[in-house]
């Protein structure tokens, strides 16, 4: 497997106490924004509690999205490195403040998506189940049907030494048949974090990656 990965996927995940959607707040927030370099190209507000901003590169997607209770910061089919994206975050979180009448996050996680191309297998579920975990032939006699992707969860919870827990998932990716899949998502719940704090937030968006 390649030592270096193609991340695919960045996103901070902000909750905070729930918080009215005020489409005039929204819209400022929307043009401060627009002065910065986390700036987006369009805005929907609907009457359901939900909002967004958002960019379209091809392929590529930048999010910046609204439920009653959080924030989500989102780059899907990322074309842009991480230091790109902390700037975002840090830009992003403390205009939350007054846009949504918040002072501060009680819970946050981030979650970083990547690919590794494999060296020697053309399959990434041979790779992963046959030849990592030793199940060649154990599989498909129980579903009797094919296996589309597969792979390995882990949840490494919180301790007293580690900050944070931890999701991660190890799988087969569908896109790309000579690929694996790697998500690690973090939920952060141990203090709250006061919206002009981006720092913390991104030092844990770091220890993810």
């Amino acid at each position: 497997m390649q030592a270096e990965d193609r991340v695919i996927h960045f996103c901070v995940e902000l909750i905070h106490q729930p918080s009215p959607v005020n489409r005039a707040a929204l819209q400022k927030l929307y043009f401060e924004l627009s002065q910065t370099r986390a700036n987006y190209d369009s805005i929907e507000v609907n009457e359901g509690g939900q909002a967004r901003f958002y960019s379209n590169r091809g392929k590529a997607q930048s999010i910046l999205l609204f439920l009653p209770d959080r924030a989500l910061v989102i780059e899907e089919w990322a074309d842009i490195p991480l230091s790109d994206f902390e700037e975002k975050v840090r830009v992003i979180m403390p205009r939350l403040g007054e846009a949504r009448q918040i002072d501060r996050f009680m819970v946050h996680a981030a979650t970083v998506r990547s690919t590794f191309a494999l060296t020697h297998y053309t399959d990434s579920r041979v790779f992963l189940l046959d030849a990592a975990c030793g199940l060649a032939g154990k599989i498909t006699p129980h579903f009797q049907r094919p296996v589309a992707t597969g792979g390995l969860r882990f949840v490494l919870p919180e301790t007293p030494d580690h900050n944070g827990a931890l999701q991660v998932n190890i799988e087969s990716f569908r896109h790309s048949n000579d690929e694996m899949f790697v998500e690690l998502k973090g939920v952060y719940a141990r203090q709250p974090v006061l919206v002009g704090d981006g720092e913390e937030v991104v030092r844990n968006l770091r220890e993810v990656r």
